[in-house]
């Protein structure tokens, strides 16, 4: 719409040209009349639309980065986590149970 702006406003200037020009009870003028309140209301609902549009963009990047930041940590803790399962073969159940939660405890701290 930045692209567009200028377009916009030269369209309702000349929108006002006309109607300063027009006498202002005939049909004509009235007809350009409503005509620049139409544009208007469209513009101002698409210019509402856009920034709508670009909130969500920004709330979804932002979860995006967060995502790709916790992808990020699993990825680190992975290779971590299955030496760790591998070394529990070797332990009892109640110490695969505490060793697991320190684990998780890693992960999330």
């Amino acid at each position: 719409m930045r692209n567009e702006q200028g377009h916009y406003e030269h369209f309702i200037q000349q929108g006002h040209t006309i109607l300063d020009k027009t006498d202002p009870d005939s049909s004509d003028a009235e007809l350009v009349s409503q005509r620049l309140d139409a544009v208007n209301a469209r513009w101002d609902r698409l210019a509402a639309q856009l920034g709508e549009r670009e909130s969500s963009l920004t709330d979804v990047l932002e979860a995006s980065s967060q995502f790709q930041d916790t992808i990020k940590t699993l990825v680190k803790w992975l290779p971590q986590a299955a030496d760790a399962v591998d070394a529990l073969a070797t332990q009892s159940p109640a110490e695969q149970r505490e060793q697991l939660k320190v684990m998780l405890m890693d992960l999330f701290s």
